[in-house]
This record gives C-alpha cells, sequence and structure tokens, in this order.
C-alpha cells in the first residue's frame, strides 16, 4: 500500500464475531460454536487472501447472523484486511474468544 511503502505503520479495529445479544458475562466462557465457525471461515479467507469470502459473509447462513448481527464491528476490520495485497501474508498475532460470543482474534499483514 501507498502508506506501507512510505513506513508509516497502518493500525485498524474491528471484531469478527461481536453478539453481544448472546453474551455470556463470564469473561472466560467457552465459546459458542457458531462463533468458531464464523472466525475459522474468516480465518481461512484471510490466510487464502479470499476477499470476497470476506465481504460475502453473510452468504454463511444462521452463522453469520449470529456471528454479525450488526455490521458496526465488522466493518472496521474489513477496511484493515482490504489492505492485504495479492502477495502478502496474514499472521495472527492473538487468537481467541471472550465471553463466548466476541472473537478477539488479531492479524497482521506483512
Amino acid at each position: 500500500s501507498f502508506l506501507r511503502n512510505r513506513n508509516v505503520l497502518i493500525i485498524g479495529s474491528g471484531n469478527i464475531v461481536h453478539n453481544l445479544r448472546q453474551i455470556d458475562f463470564d469473561e472466560h466462557a467457552r465459546p459458542f460454536l457458531w462463533a468458531i465457525e464464523f472466525d475459522e471461515y474468516i480465518k481461512n479467507a484471510l490466510l487464502q487472501n479470499d476477499h470476497e469470502r470476506l465481504i460475502r459473509y453473510k452468504e454463511l447462513s444462521s452463522v453469520s447472523r449470529l456471528a454479525v448481527p450488526t455490521n458496526d464491528h465488522y466493518l472496521p476490520f474489513l477496511y484493515s484486511a482490504a489492505l492485504q495485497e495479492q502477495d502478502e501474508q496474514v499472521e495472527f498475532i492473538y487468537e481467541g474468544f471472550q465471553n463466548g460470543s466476541m472473537s478477539m482474534r488479531c492479524m497482521m499483514i506483512h
């Protein structure tokens, strides 16, 4: 990207899975199966540099509706993911869940 070529560090935010309606108030609660499935779907799309799957996430049926009931936390993630160019890899510097219904996955593009 133009900015990265000039040694500008770009930091983005957002959540892949963010459903407060299904939250378990135990911070360390076991993640819901639908949350794991959607997080893995997105992880694989990132690893394969398949941005089309990231954009068309709603096609994953009810899993996507549970994982992303509103897109206010997902859309900022898309802006960060869009910085990945064809020859670049994604590294996950943190993978985990919080409260059963939130993926806290962090990525670095290089």
